[in-house]
């Protein structure tokens, strides 16, 4: 069964990557890696450039099962494009990275977050 993850290229990000490889594996794929780009935001740190796509790329060239990038745009909500990403993979599995922060609560409640948790078809696991 197939499992999105939602990478942003940043350290938790590619531990996210890693997990959701993991979790691929596991369930026999596919893998399908999504990076949103939010349209008329020029510098977004959660952006990946080609570069930080080859590092990921080269992170899963080992993969046993079919591995996938999108880079999809949007000019609204990050939470949809992923949740219809879901929808149309059919998958089994979101991975979502979540910033470390000292006050772990207050970030997964954050919008995006908190929307994907309560809105996905499938289940969903945070790093």
């Amino acid at each position: 069964m197939a499992v999105v993850v939602g990478f942003i290229p940043t350290e938790v990000g590619f531990k996210a990557l890693n997990a959701a490889h993991e979790e691929a594996q596991r369930r026999g794929g596919p893998l399908i890696v999504v990076n949103v780009l939010r349209d008329g935001v020029a510098e977004d740190p959660r952006h990946a450039d080609e570069q930080q796509l080859e590092i990921a790329r080269d992170q899963l060239r080992r993969a046993t099962v079919r591995v996938e990038f999108r880079q999809e745009h949007t000019e609204d909500d990050i939470a949809d494009v992923l949740l219809q990403v879901v929808e149309e993979e059919q998958a089994e599995l979101l991975v979502l990275g979540v910033r470390r922060h000292q006050d772990l609560a207050r970030h997964l409640l954050g919008l995006t977050v908190q929307k994907l948790l309560i809105s996905a078809d499938s289940e969903v696991l945070v790093v």
